[in-house]
């Protein structure tokens, strides 16, 4: 039997990695100057072994060396001049900032978003629509600050938040923001920056009236539900169409009331009109409010199963059809499903480093990859699902075969093993009045079919 014919002389991760630009990651760590006081771990060599560590799903630091011990001849097609050890990336991930993985996310993005965006607009709406939710991982000490009460035996376990916005015709995060666990969801819309004319959808927990109205004041429409203690005061009754009566409830405009009080440090100049005694501190508080109105759109509709009741939907967008703002709310179960998938690809259970650093690095790289391996599934023909494309670039890590001959026929190999074998059989038996029956050596025509057949597919 032959070598193998598939052989692109360079392993799989190499392939992988080509889609980096080394120059702009190079720019970027200059600018955030994060390979100071570096001798040989630089940032580009920091990423390249994390991303390694994280695609072949290593769980600590003795089995990433031990990775690369075993991939000491293919150094040279990973970019790396030398074999890293545990304590060097250990202290790489404890000094390093994420913020150098971040901003290399944040160019990956800006480069292969074209080549990520699908067709799948709302019907009835053009304008891009974006998605934003959070999700929990938890830690197994108090790095990141965690949710609930203190346990009576035991210690109270920490977590770390991610605050996620993707677009709907994408399957890939346009931009994060890791927190506590204990930090508010709604805290988060301020830092957005959608682009006017676009929608965002979200759930309950980002309830933030006086935000909602800088929204509008930016032609920014929102799509979220209603809490059932919020105060209103319907001011207009919408007719609803004939085609939507029999499943929309009520279409109301509303007027929703906000109050907002805070405590801020007196500025130099307030001080020095003011009578009586300071504090200790020398820092003293006074107490602010602020209030106003915020004009909405309220729809009431049934549930899938009408036994179940009614759901209540807030949106600023007063005039699309009641059944298209229902539709753009659907479309939030988008980044659920997201965030399933990637915590079933990327068991963040086991992190290289106990700081905040390392854990926030571990992340940033794991959204790395996952946008580099939804990169791969554009450029291949196959249809593959990405955890079926993960666990293949997972077992083919360090091989020579070439990634993108395998994924568009993962058969072909094995194909034209049977072909050699049906030829070799011909040859020395033409007259075998069974041709069908090969023995336990062959396959039958029928395999050969069948494979042809999954390949076409």
């Amino acid at each position: 039997m032959g070598k193998d014919s598939n052989n692109s002389g360079i392993p799989v991760f190499g392939e992988v990695i080509k889609l980096l630009n080394r120059q702009e990651i190079n720019t970027i760590a200059e600018e955030l100057a994060t390979d100071k006081y570096t001798k040989r771990l630089d940032s580009y060599q920091h990423l390249v072994i994390m991303l390694y560590s994280v695609l072949g799903q290593f769980n600590s630091l003795r089995e990433v060396e031990l990775g690369f011990l075993s991939s000491a001849t293919r150094m040279n097609h990973f970019g790396l001049d030398y074999m890293v050890r545990r304590s060097t990336l250990s202290d790489a991930n404890a000094r390093r900032s994420p913020e150098f993985f971040s901003r290399v996310y944040a160019q990956l993005y800006d480069r292969y978003k074209g080549l990520l965006s699908d067709s799948r607009p709302v019907k009835g709406i053009e304008k891009p629509l974006f998605i934003v939710d959070s999700t929990t991982i938890s830690l197994f000490s108090q790095v990141f600050r965690g949710v609930g009460k203190n346990p009576i035996n035991g210690q109270k376990k920490g977590g770390i938040k991610a605050h996620t916005v993707i677009k709907a015709d994408e399957d890939v995060p346009t931009f994060m923001n890791l927190t506590d666990a204990a930090e508010s969801d709604h805290q988060i819309l301020d830092k957005l920056e959608l682009p006017s004319g676009s929608y965002v959808a979200f759930d309950m927990g980002y309830v933030d009236y006086e935000t909602w109205q800088k929204f509008s004041d930016r032609d920014i429409f929102y799509v979220t539900r209603e809490k059932k203690r919020s105060r209103r005061k319907v001011i207009e009754t919408l007719a609803v169409c004939e085609q939507e009566k029999d499943w929309i409830v009520s279409d109301e405009i509303v007027e929703l009331h906000w109050t907002r009080r805070w405590e801020r440090p007196m500025t130099k100049e307030e001080l020095r009109h003011r009578r009586g005694r300071r504090p200790k501190s020398g820092v003293v508080m006074v107490k602010e409010k602020r209030s106003g109105v915020h004009k909405c759109r309220r729809i009431t509709k049934y549930k899938d199963n009408k036994d179940e009741g009614t759901i209540t939907f807030i949106t600023n967008d007063l005039e699309s059809p009641a059944s298209v703002i229902c539709e753009l709310y659907r479309r939030r179960w988008q980044i659920e499903t997201l965030f399933k998938r990637l915590k079933q690809n990327f068991p963040l259970k086991y992190f290289l480093g106990d700081s905040r650093n390392a854990i926030q690095i571990q992340i940033w790289v794991s959204m790395i990859a996952w946008l580099l391996m939804s990169v791969i599934k554009k450029l291949t023909t196959r249809k593959w699902s990405l955890s079926g494309l993960m666990t293949a670039v997972r077992i083919l890590l360090n091989s020579y075969t070439g990634l993108y001959n395998f994924l568009n026929a993962p058969e072909g190999q094995w194909l034209s093993i049977i072909h050699s074998r049906a030829n070799d059989i011909e040859n020395l038996c033409p007259n075998l009045p069974f041709p069908d029956v090969r023995g336990p050596n062959f396959e039958c025509q029928r395999t050969i079919e069948a494979i042809r057949a999954s390949i076409k597919d």
